[in-house]
């Protein structure tokens, strides 16, 4: 019969199995960095910020694209051959063009070009039918305003600049992503040591009760110390819950900032903490200047106004351009006879001179030079700003991590006394020579020890997140690496 039960039961189980138990997924503080990165919604919109820059730098290039042109006309007309005549002088004239033109780095510009021309006429002339082919080179070389690569390029040259700014752009969001995911991990790391800091504290309340009432029952302790225990316990029980509700509300917004499924279990590692050596100022503040997305930014903004202020200058030139051209042209009445006419190039024609034009008072390119200066001016001292409040925030942050420092060896040497303490009140209690209420306060001494201790190392880990995001070594420090192939690759795949 008790077999025949138990295999009903098994197969009742196999029916109507029981809720899944969700897997616990194991988190460092490394793979939060990594997963806040890869799946925040802001940061993937600008993520396509650098991939729109680098389709901006590709339109920017197509200027040395060569420019094919065709042109095909065909002419007639009707008229009287005299005043007087009958007959009637009809001539046909077609023509079949094709150019190509390459811009060059110097600002020339150079082309070929291959015209053809019939004309047939019906009087008979050998003049009235013939054709024209002809070859012929052509170059433009501007020598004053718009001469040189850097103005014949000055589109790319700002292209490139904005890639740059939309990468450090894309940083800086990157650091805060990932600040945020480390602070509200180190958040959940608290929630749940004082969690356990709690249970093991309305575990000694719950002893130090029990053997109060064994005492009592012995007749060894007054009936009313009890109230002091039971009233312990009862506080005890409720700093709990505001302790389970802490952590619960701590894992939500973990799990949120990291894009996981309600519910998903969270595991962390028992000792994540990490630590560094006080590092000199001097070599932050260098690290700074290198990484910091805001100044690397900034940087880049003073480049490209300064840039502008020089392409600007030579903008405000007159205009003077040497050109010149040479060709071959063939006569002939059938169209072989004048490609071979162009072959033999016994036919030359060529021509040079200079162009020279410049607007009287030429106020609009003044203006424009004196605005480019101010914008170069103007960055110069954004550029100064900001190194000025990067090196306070660094020296701020180097402060705060000393202090925390020092505040968690104090909070060690807090919890040490205050463990001895509790030691010494529970032995005394057994020997009746403490109270009740003693002893709790002293375990209430050690609960708020150790809740200060774990602030501490929270708090110290804190100031590590704003020293490497002041520094802009954050994601280097957890090992997130995007390189701009990377983040314009992904952007255009849509995976980031």
């Amino acid at each position: 019969m008790a077999l025949l039960l138990a295999a009903l039961l098994s197969l009742v189980a196999l029916a109507f199995p029981g809720p899944a138990v969700a897997e616990p997924t194991r988190l460092s503080v490394d793979d939060a960095v990594r997963i806040a990165v890869e799946r925040n919604l802001g940061l993937r919109v600008e993520t396509y910020n650098p991939a729109i820059a680098a389709t901006d730098i590709r339109r920017a290039r197509s200027i040395y694209d060569p420019a094919f042109s065709a042109f095909l006309d065909y002419r007639g007309g009707s008229r009287p051959a005299g005043p007087t005549s009958a007959f009637v002088d009809r001539t046909r004239f077609f023509d079949a063009d094709a150019s190509l033109g390459q811009l060059l780095p110097t600002g020339a510009t150079a082309s070929v070009a291959f015209t053809n021309f019939w004309s047939k006429g019906n009087l008979g002339f050998s003049s009235s039918r013939f054709a024209q082919p002809e070859l012929t080179l052509s170059l433009s070389q501007p020598l004053l305003k718009g001469f040189g690569k850097r103005v014949t390029e000055r589109g790319i040259t700002t292209a490139d600049d904005a890639m740059e700014i939309s990468l450090a752009d894309w940083n800086q969001k990157a650091l805060d992503t990932a600040a945020e995911a480390r602070n509200r991990y180190l958040t959940l790391l608290k929630a749940r040591e004082s969690l356990a800091t709690r249970r093991a504290s309305l575990a000694v309340a719950g002893r130090v009760h029990e053997e109060g009432e064994a005492r009592v029952k012995a007749g060894v302790l007054a009936a009313f110390e009890l109230q002091d225990s039971e009233l312990g316990v009862l506080q005890r029980e409720k700093d709990l819950l505001d302790a389970e509700l802490a952590e619960k509300d701590a894992a939500d917004q973990l799990r949120l900032t990291l894009h996981l499924p309600p519910g998903t279990v969270l595991e962390l590692p028992d000792t994540p903490w990490t630590d560094i050596p006080d590092p000199p100022e001097e070599e932050v503040l260098g690290i700074a200047q290198r990484r910091r997305p805001d100044l690397l930014k900034a940087r880049t903004a003073l480049r490209t106004a300064e840039f502008n202020e020089r392409v600007s200058r030579n903008l405000a030139l007159p205009a003077l351009s040497l050109e010149g051209s040479a060709g071959v042209t063939g006569t002939a009445t059938e169209y072989g006879d004048a490609i071979d006419d162009v072959a033999s190039a016994k036919n030359p024609n060529w021509a040079i001179g200079l162009r020279f034009s410049v607007p009287l008072g030429n106020g609009a390119a003044r203006a424009d030079v004196a605005a480019a200066r101010l914008k170069a001016s103007q960055a110069r001292a954004g550029v100064a700003v900001l190194e000025e409040s990067a090196g306070l925030e660094i020296r701020t942050a180097l402060r705060a991590l000393e202090t925390r420092r020092k505040q968690e060896e104090v909070s060690r040497k807090g919890v040490s006394v205050a463990e001895t303490r509790l030691a010494s009140f529970l032995k005394r209690g057994k020997l009746g020579l403490s109270t009740t209420k003693d002893v709790l306060d002293a375990e209430a001494n050690l609960t708020q020890a150790r809740e200060t201790l774990s602030a501490a190392r929270a708090d110290f880990q804190s100031a590590l997140t704003s020293l490497w995001k002041s520094t802009g070594e954050l994601l280097d420090r957890h090992g997130v690496v995007f390189d701009e192939k990377t983040i314009a690759s992904r952007a255009r795949k849509g995976t980031l």
